[in-house]
């Protein structure tokens, strides 16, 4: 799916976020997620690195689930300054280092030590250049290392969310505001009602998956911006054959779909 049109200040939406609602249960319901889908009980011993660090809440997780050391960046300033907040909460550690870079930025990557675990949630996708993005954080693996990335999967309305993505970055802060109340009936309360389900309990409940906001993730989901998506089985040949990566471990479910590579041997 192609690009386009005004961008999105993910780093502000992250920012409203983690000044408001990021708490230890929070840290805690990220954490599990990771190590999970890992498959490891802990971090002991690994770097991570946090590609795309957004709220900086799962560079966090990463710290207190034991990682020997950790790297976020992120391109927008004020993701940059979350992390920061997150990492001088917890005392700003040397094992944990905050930087300023793009994934698609060649020579700020090759200054990079290569991790055990490359991580990058929800990112890709928004780079502009998704396919490059994910070569360049493959890149970032060491020998023994994995990647781990969620990226939007291409679905009959993927059409229709680009259109929606586009009118929202040009609209003012009221038409916003509409839009996000017109989500949240359309696609959130009349489905679950329809199920039997209670809207409320699903946005109260909502953290509880990652830890995220269901406020937040609505918004990043409308004005997601640059966007682009791609068939599961797509991202599987990709990663097979240019860049030589077997799949260990998926997860659908979301918008997004979970994916985790390490080296063919």
């Amino acid at each position: 799916m192609g690009t386009g049109g005004h961008s999105f200040s993910f780093g502000r939406n992250w920012a409203d976020f983690a000044k408001g609602s990021i708490d230890a249960g929070r840290v805690r319901i990220a954490g599990r997620h990771i190590l999970e889908f890992l498959g490891v009980p802990d971090l002991r011993g690994k770097y991570f690195l946090d590609a795309g660090c957004g709220s900086g809440l799962s560079s966090l997780a990463a710290f207190d689930a034991g990682a020997a050391r950790v790297v976020s960046f992120d391109i927008d300033p004020d993701s940059v300054k979350t992390t920061e907040m997150l990492r001088a909460a917890r005392g700003a550690p040397a094992s944990w280092t905050v930087l300023h870079g793009s994934i698609l930025d060649e020579t700020f990557v090759g200054g990079l030590d290569r991790a055990d675990i490359v991580y990058s949630w929800g990112v890709l996708h928004h780079t502009g250049h998704m396919w490059a993005a994910i070569e360049r954080a493959a890149g970032l693996m060491n020998a023994r290392g994995v990647l781990y990335m969620a990226l939007y999967t291409t679905t009959s309305s993927s059409g229709y969310w680009v259109m929606v993505k586009q009118k929202y970055n040009h609209v003012s802060p009221p038409r916003k505001r509409l839009m996000e109340l017109r989500y949240l009936i359309r696609h959130t309360c009349l489905p679950l009602l329809l199920r039997g389900k209670s809207p409320l309990r699903f946005i109260r409940t909502y953290k509880d998956n990652r830890g995220m906001s269901y406020l937040t993730d609505m918004r990043d989901w409308l004005g997601g911006w640059p966007y682009e998506d791609a068939k599961i089985e797509e991202v599987v040949r990709f990663c097979r054959e240019r860049l030589n990566l077997e799949l260990v471990n998926l997860a659908t479910g979301e918008a997004n779909t979970e994916y985790l590579f390490s080296r063919r041997r």
